[in-house]
């Protein structure tokens, strides 16, 4: 007797953890386990994670699932969420990693991006694009004339791997090795090494992946002498990826789902329109929105990627980042003393109604967009001897509200596109007050998840639709995910007044360097 196909499973690869849920039909959470995946510090700025560790993890958590009274011929498919852009090298044929994972937030290449950036065909290049751009109006010419090589980029991260360790470089052109983010490692060993394959939007997220032509990106990988031979086959989102060995979990399941961590948080909060917004606020804050299926770029420099590539088309969204959020609130309690825990400055916070004119901007590694100084640092104004401890607690939550103003402002205005709400996940957002904060702030309403994580949740619809569990996207936004909401209550005069002092704190930070 064939089982009835009840559950969607995802498999939900963090920066220090792994997770498996499994989700019924109307998407309720029905199962899940979690496991730490400590990362490797071998010197100063390397993050790295051993990829038999994260393996064995992934297996170890479904099986912990299936324990739980679920017997895996019930799943009709899995879906994949990953951080996006750590990758490692592994042999083709006996899959034996010959690196480690190199995490997105390696620093280890910064000098190497700083050189890429300089480089005399790339600067001409530049050029050449910011003259087409202005006369054409391309998007990709536009986009090209604007980029910046950062360490969090692939491109970059593997330049310098393969400038570190040249016989690599050797290996991957006679295709000895091949090159994968997270998602393929996984669904290569899943599948018994038979699909050495990724999706969309992680290939876009690497950077080494053209969002506009829909291919590895010829031009850089020739000007840096990338390998692309070793690169993986780009599937479409919800696309069929393999199928489960049967003697991993006692099954064959299809993978038909893939995406990275953010764009999958944005499709499990149903952001499926142009000018929808989600915000997930964990170690660090990503604002992410919804383009369409046209690109458009941020003329202060934020670029397309793929949101998701679906059913022959790709939509199109923009982010922007806050680099430090839990984090920040960690140092905050372990480095100064200011709180012991997240929950504890949430407490202090509780005890005002106004943070008596302090001010803190959350900046201490620099600042993004929409200014993009790198070299700033955080600050704390309008001290005085009755400030209390209660007034910088809430100033740091209103600080990382503020923050997310900034971001949503400055798309709105470089796109031209009015938001009309806010959809928030992650740990940081369990914050009522930070979140209260932001609808002031802001002036629009935030409506937080029900899950603190909602990309394992973008997963599963990924792979419910690529597998038909789920019939189409207005069969998700019939599903009923349980909002709280944060109507802004704030006086206007109260608003524009706070906003113009946070607006002079920004700019005193970045003229002290």
């Amino acid at each position: 007797m064939v089982a009835e196909k009840k559950y969607i499973l995802s498999i939900d690869a963090g920066s220090t953890g792994i997770r498996a849920i499994l989700f019924d039909k109307e998407a309720k959470i029905v199962a899940r386990h979690y496991e730490k995946t400590n990362p490797l510090h071998p010197e100063p700025g390397a993050i790295e994670d051993d990829p038999k560790i994260v393996w064995n993890a992934l297996l170890s958590v479904v099986k912990n699932v299936f324990s739980q009274g679920f017997k895996p011929e019930e799943v009709a498919a899995i879906g994949i969420s990953n951080q996006r852009a750590s990758f490692c090298l592994w042999e083709k044929e006996s899959g034996k990693p010959v690196t480690n994972f190199i995490s997105w937030a390696d620093i280890r290449a910064s000098e190497t991006a700083d050189t890429m950036n300089k480089k005399g065909k790339w600067r001409v290049l530049k050029g050449l694009a910011k003259f087409i751009g202005s006369i054409s109006s391309n998007i990709m010419m536009k986009t090209t004339s604007m980029f910046q090589f950062e360490p969090a980029q692939a491109t970059v991260r593997l330049n310098w791997l393969l400038q570190k360790q040249p016989e690599l470089r050797d290996r991957l052109k006679k295709g000895e090795i091949v090159f994968g983010t997270m998602d393929t490692w996984f669904i290569y060993n899943l599948t018994g090494k038979k699909a050495h394959v990724t999706d969309y939007t992680n290939a876009t997220s690497t950077g080494l992946f053209n969002p506009f032509d829909l291919e590895w990106n010829k031009i850089y990988c020739n000007m840096f002498d990338l390998p692309m031979e070793g690169f993986p086959e780009v599937l479409e989102t919800n696309a069929l990826f393999g199928t489960t060995q049967k003697s991993i979990f006692g099954a064959e399941i299809p993978i038909h789902g893939a995406g990275g961590d953010q764009q999958c948080a944005l499709f499990g909060q149903q952001c499926f329109e142009p000018g929808d917004v989600k915000v997930s606020q964990g170690s660090g804050i990503f604002v992410d929105f919804t383009v369409g299926e046209t690109a458009k770029i941020s003329k202060r420099g934020l670029y397309p990627l793929i949101a998701w590539h679906i059913d022959g088309k790709p939509t199109y969204l923009i982010e922007g980042q806050v680099a430090t959020a839990g984090t920040l609130i960690d140092w905050l309690g372990e480095g100064i003393g200011l709180s012991d825990t997240p929950t504890a400055l949430n407490e202090f916070a509780a005890q005002t109604e106004d943070t008596e004119g302090v001010i803190f901007v959350p900046t201490p590694t620099g600042i993004r967009f929409p200014h993009f100084d790198f070299n700033t640092r955080a600050a704390i104004f309008g001290l005085s001897l009755t400030t209390h401890r209660r007034h910088l607690a809430r100033a740091v939550l209103e600080g990382l509200a503020l923050r997310v103003h900034d971001i949503i402002k400055g798309i709105e205005q470089d796109t031209k596109t009015k938001i009309k709400s806010i959809k928030v996940d992650g740990g940081v957002s369990q914050s009522d007050i930070e979140l209260q904060a932001m609808a002031d702030f802001s002036d629009l309403t935030v409506k937080r998840a029900p899950e603190a994580d909602m990309t394992a949740t973008g997963a599963a619809f990924f792979a419910g639709l690529g597998v038909g569990f789920w019939k189409d996207q207005e069969e998700l936004k019939s599903l009923k995910l349980g909002y709280t909401e944060f109507i802004p209550k704030m006086d206007s005069e109260k608003r524009i007044e706070k906003l113009r002092r946070w607006d002079k704190a920004v700019n005193a930070i970045r003229m002290v360097k």
